[in-house]
């Protein structure tokens, strides 16, 4: 199973021995335009190339963005669930002089904005990504997600047929619902309902615990500093987003057709890569948590590189 899996059918066995925390206080406080993550992000690459806004035309939520780099070759990158875009402060340097990189904050991430009132459906997102292509101009290009980052751009491929050409999937988390009417699908149900019910009561404390299985004691100083952010992220928020991310519609394979790249940080069930992401070249990284793309950067950015730029020149 990949990580993220593990960790959820983990959670969902302490929701049962566990009673419910108290909130940690943020319900209730969120207001148009405000924006969440950066406050205890390590922000030492602030001020590089260009950060840009944009407006999504059906919902008025300003979408944040970052491109740095001019190369040949387009590529989108889509971090994870609650991460603003900095989780690829690794990547930054290194891909500058090869590729236009776009780097995104979701709404509801980052510096995007974070209203309550909004469902942070993954629909949203892909909506968030097409927007923010269309105004730069991007026809075609690369597709990179982390963890959840694979999710909203199925979406966007469903939406959007064509445009994305070839997909990197980093320690992607798709999990298909089991067939109505099993046994195996009722006790899906259950054990995500139950890890839903109890992160709807996160607080402090429950976020430390998580983040530390995410960055585990191994990990690299600057990663520890940079998930601060987590611990005081919106409970409202992430409960929102994670409901969101774990829809059965949005778990559905997208048939991909493609070149994609998979890379993982333990060896991932080959049934359901089959299945979501079919044909792909997938990439064992251990020795590393969940952010292998900040812990194994020295591996994992020429990996990218590598399938990437098999047809150099080309504008993807």
């Amino acid at each position: 199973m990949k990580t993220l899996k593990r960790f959820f059918f983990f959670f969902a066995v302490i929701w049962l021995l566990m009673a419910c925390s108290k909130d940690d206080g943020f319900v209730g406080r969120g207001f148009p335009n405000q924006q969440y993550g950066y406050d205890k992000v390590n922000n030492h690459y602030q001020g590089l190339d260009q950060n840009r806004y944009v407006v999504m035309k059906n919902t008025g939520l300003r979408v944040h963005y970052r491109i740095i780099g001019k190369g040949p070759i387009d590529m989108i990158l889509i971090p994870g669930w609650t991460n603003p875009l900095e989780i690829y402060s690794k990547q930054f340097d290194y891909f500058r002089d090869k590729a236009r990189c776009i780097y995104i904050d979701l709404p509801g991430h980052g510096l995007s904005d974070a209203p309550e009132g909004v469902e942070y459906t993954m629909g949203l997102m892909a909506d968030a990504i097409y927007e923010v292509v269309k105004k730069e101009g991007v026809k075609k290009f690369v597709g990179v997600g982390f963890s959840m980052g694979p999710v909203p751009l199925g979406q966007f491929e469903k939406l959007h047929p064509g445009m994305i050409t070839r997909l990197v999937n980093i320690e992607g988390s798709y999990t298909p619902w089991p067939p109505e009417g099993t046994d195996a699908r009722e006790a899906f149900l259950t054990e995500l309902n139950g890890f839903l019910d109890w992160m709807f009561y996160w607080g402090p404390d429950e976020k430390m615990f998580f983040g530390s299985l995410l960055v585990p004691p191994t990990a690299p100083d600057d990663l520890k500093e940079f998930v601060e952010y987590f611990y005081d992220y919106p409970t409202w928020l992430m409960h929102n987003i994670y409901y969101w991310y774990t829809r059965e519609e949005v778990n559905k394979a997208v048939g991909w057709e493609i070149p994609i790249l998979s890379i993982y940080v333990a060896p991932p069930d080959l049934a359901n890569e089959a299945l979501i992401f079919p044909d792909s070249d997938v990439h064992v990284i251990e020795e590393s948590g969940h952010a292998v793309i900040w812990e194994k950067f020295e591996q994992v950015n020429p990996l990218i590189w590598n399938f990437i730029s098999a047809r150099p020149g080309r504008r993807y």
